[in-house]
């Protein structure tokens, strides 16, 4: 049956879509709380900055192995089992660091958390892309990430509260009891909505029913290529590791800028984009992939090289809204496509294995700007990784790809 017209998809508003999305604001909220304790804890543990960067990519690194093995297993036994599985993993990891006084022991369990994140976010986005159709998956993405970023927002407030009546250990727990009602939730309200797999001819050489066989045929299409170099553009310098988020700060310091004033900026840009991602969902519906993809492009890359001109507060709220901006347009956008061209009967596999290039990019942005910054400066550096994601919009315009799927059956055929 086409996906657009199955009757198995719920609306994206119903009584079985919406615990869906609640489950997103929950990992939201204990997401934006991370984000504020986890390099305090490892600083406190090690009194080393170097050492807090580890942990965050000690946090990044398993996410390459474990969304595509995630997302196989998915496609096997459901996408319910796989979102519990992340969440309980994630949740475990940050109930142990809670009580733990070793560095290392601290770092072997942001081992098993990041995993945990890998498991969750392929699980997922699995699971929205069953909830969405063609016509409407452009806001359903937005909608599951406005529900995070309503989260995120959140988070760090709720976080800050609980340390200052308690501690930062605190916070650890609260991490884990917002994955606590995630499972309860996945468990009991969430149902599977599972499309009809994508019908192929059996050969001979067809593996025995059951049997796990690595299938590359999804990806060798012109547009997993494009969809590919664009999202490891896109990973070098978005979500928290990427280069933006890890930078910024640093350079806001070197030109002047207070920590409230560095605070004020980032939090208004976060508003702006939390109000503009139901719109731009949108428009991805209504205009279609590619010109949505190309304004996410260019809008990321002028926050870029807008960062050489940053001097006080006002032009920082103008670079991180512009990026920001950029990201929420950009990332809806890459999101929604990689789900249209996800085929049917495996999604997991392929969301998680598009997933795995996004994090690469998120371990390879922040150490290319670093190798950068070091002889040119940190306003050269995040030019030329802006001039990377202009590239990246010249390769999807010239590539011949069919990023936008509206009104086709299949877009992952080669």
């Amino acid at each position: 049956m086409d996906e657009r017209g199955t009757e198995q998809t719920p609306g994206l508003l119903s009584k079985e879509a919406l615990p869906v999305f609640s489950a997103f604001f929950l990992w939201g909220f204990g997401t934006g709380a991370l984000w504020m304790a986890r390099p305090l804890l490892a600083f406190d543990l090690s009194a080393s900055v170097i050492l807090v960067g580890l942990a965050s990519a000690f946090s990044a690194a398993p996410r390459m192995i474990g969304g595509p093995v995630a997302g196989t297993v998915a496609d096997r036994l459901g996408r319910r089992p796989v979102v519990v599985a992340g969440a309980v993993l994630h949740g475990g990891a940050a109930a142990m660091q809670a009580f733990t006084d070793s560095y290392a022991v601290f770092l072997g369990l942001e081992l098993i958390s990041g995993l945990g994140v890998a498991v969750w976010m392929t699980g997922s986005a699995a699971l929205l892309a069953d909830f969405t159709r063609v016509t409407n998956r452009g806001r359903g993405v937005a909608l599951r990430n406005t529900s995070m970023r309503l989260g995120i927002l959140a988070g760090p407030a709720a976080g800050g509260i609980i340390a200052a009546a308690f501690d930062i250990r605190a916070v650890f727990i609260f991490i884990a009891v917002t994955k606590v009602f995630i499972v309860a939730v996945a468990l009991l309200l969430i149902r599977e909505v599972r499309q009809a797999p994508t019908p192929a001819p059996r050969t001979t050489a067809e593996a025995p029913r059951g049997r796990f066989r690595l299938d590359v045929s999804v990806f060798r299409t012109r547009n997993f290529v494009t969809l590919s170099v664009v999202t490891l553009a896109v990973g070098l310098v978005t979500a928290g590791p990427g280069a933006f988020r890890t930078y910024f700060p640093v350079h806001a310091e070197d030109v002047g800028l207070t920590f409230s004033e560095i605070g004020v900026a980032i939090s208004l840009s976060g508003v702006l984009a939390t109000a503009a991602s139901m719109p731009a969902g949108g428009l991805v519906d209504w205009w279609g992939r590619r010109p949505m993809l190309l304004v996410g492009l260019v809008a990321m890359a002028a926050g870029m090289f807008l960062v050489s001109g940053m001097d006080a507060l006002l032009m920082a709220v103008v670079v991180a809204s512009a990026f920001s901006l950029g990201e929420v347009v950009g990332t809806n956008t890459l999101q929604t496509y990689a789900m249209d061209l996800a085929p049917r009967d495996k999604r997991g596999y392929f969301l998680g294995t598009w997933q795995a290039t996004m994090d690469f990019g998120h371990l390879a942005g922040p150490l290319l700007a670093g190798a950068l910054a070091s002889p040119l400066g940190l306003p050269a550096a995040f030019a030329i990784i802006g001039g990377v994601l202009l590239l990246a919009a010249a390769f999807m315009v010239v590539s011949r790809a069919a990023p936008d799927p509206r009104g086709a059956d299949d877009v992952s055929a080669p």
